[in-house]
C-alpha cells in the first residue's frame, strides 16, 4: 500500500467542448482555476463526467497534458484510466505515470458480468505493474459488480493499491470498508448524495462530480467535519442535499451537470454520444436551487 496523502475532495472534472464537437482546452482551462480557486483537494479527471470513454487516443493525450500543465502541481491529479482488458488498463496508467499524473483510477472490467472474484483477478496483474498509487472504483451500477469489502482485501497486498472510491449506495459501506481493510487504505465517498454519510464513517475524502458545479460549497462540507463542526456541516448538508440528491437520480446527470454549468456561465458544451442530454426543465430546477442558496458556488 502506499503512504501517498492523497485526501479531501476531488473535483470530477467534465470535459468541455466547443461548438464544433471538438474538446475545448480553453473552456478546461477557465474550469480548473474556477475548482482551484474554490481550495479543492485534488481533481480526477476521465471518470464518468469527463466522458473518458467517448474520447480517442489523441484527445486523451491533449486532455492529461493540457490539465496537467494547468494544474502545475497545485493539487494532486488522479486520471481514470478505464478499459476493458487489464492490458489496457495497465497500458493507460503506464502513459499517466509519463505525462505525470499522480495517481490512477480503475474499474472492473465491464460488460462482462463477472462475478466479484473473477473481477478482483483481472485487477491484481494491474496493480501488480502498477507505477502509480491506485484508486479501485467501485461502481456496480456501470460495471455490473458490487465488489464488497472482503472481495477487495487480495488486492490490499499490492504496494500500488492506495484508496477505494465507494458507490454503491450502500449506505454504511464505508464504515465496513474501512473495518475490513484497516487504516491503510483509504475509502472516498462517490456517490454525492452519501457524502455526509460517508464522512460520519470516517471516509478519507470525497470523489465529486458535484465538486466542478459547486466546488466551494463541497469544499466547505469537508473542511466543516475535519474541524469538527458537526453543526454547521449539517446546516450546510441540508441547503445541499436537494440540488445533490436531483443529480445522483438523473439518468443524465453528466449532460445535467455540464448544462447546468452553462447556465450558470461556464460553458461546458454538450455531452458525446450515445450519453443521454439533460431536459431544459430538470436544468432550470438545479440551476434554481443552486442560486437559491446564494454566496459562492
Amino acid at each position: 500500500m502506499t503512504d501517498t496523502p492523497l485526501r479531501g475532495v476531488f473535483a470530477v472534472s467534465t470535459t468541455p467542448y466547443g461548438a464544433d464537437g471538438e474538446q475545448d482546452l480553453s473552456l478546461l482551462e477557465a474550469s480548473t482555476a474556477r475548482v482551484l480557486e474554490a481550495g479543492v483537494d485534488g481533481i480526477l479527471a476521465l471518470g464518468a463526467t469527463g466522458e473518458a470513454l467517448a474520447l480517442d487516443d489523441r484527445e486523451r493525450e491533449a486532455q492529461i497534458r493540457g490539465l496537467l500543465e494547468i494544474v502545475d502541481g497545485q493539487v494532486p491529479v488522479v486520471i481514470g484510466c478505464m478499459a476493458y482488458r487489464p492490458s489496457d488498463v495497465s497500458a493507460l496508467i503506464m502513459q499517466a505515470k509519463e505525462w505525470g499524473a499522480s495517481a490512477a483510477m480503475v474499474t472492473p472490467s465491464f460488460y462482462g458480468g463477472l462475478e466479484a472474484t473473477a473481477a478482483v483477478a483481472a485487477l491484481e496483474p494491474v496493480l501488480e505493474q502498477a507505477e502509480l498509487p491506485v484508486m479501485v472504483y467501485n461502481n456496480p451500477h456501470s460495471t455490473g459488480v458490487d465488489l464488497l469489502p472482503e472481495d477487495i482485501v487480495p488486492l490490499t497486498k499490492h504496494d500500488a493499491f492506495w484508496a477505494v472510491k465507494e458507490t454503491s449506495g450502500a449506505a454504511t459501506r464505508v464504515r465496513e470498508l474501512r473495518t475490513t481493510l484497516g487504516d491503510g487504505v483509504d475509502v472516498f465517498v462517490g456517490a454525492d448524495g452519501l457524502a455526509l454519510e460517508g464522512f460520519t464513517q470516517g471516509a478519507s475524502g470525497w470523489v465529486a462530480a458535484s465538486g466542478w458545479l459547486t466546488p466551494t460549497r463541497c469544499v466547505r462540507l469537508w473542511r466543516l467535519v475535519q474541524e469538527g463542526d458537526w453543526k454547521g456541516a449539517v446546516e450546510l448538508w441540508d441547503q445541499l442535499a436537494g440540488p445533490l440528491g436531483q443529480i445522483e437520480a438523473d439518468p443524465a446527470f453528466i449532460s445535467l451537470i455540464k448544462k447546468t454549468l452553462g447556465a450558470l456561465g461556464y460553458e461546458q458544451g454538450d455531452v458525446r454520444p450515445p450519453l443521454p442530454t439533460a431536459s431544459e426543465e430538470s436544468v432550470r430546477s438545479l440551476k434554481t436551487r443552486l442560486e437559491t442558496l446564494g454566496g459562492r458556488h
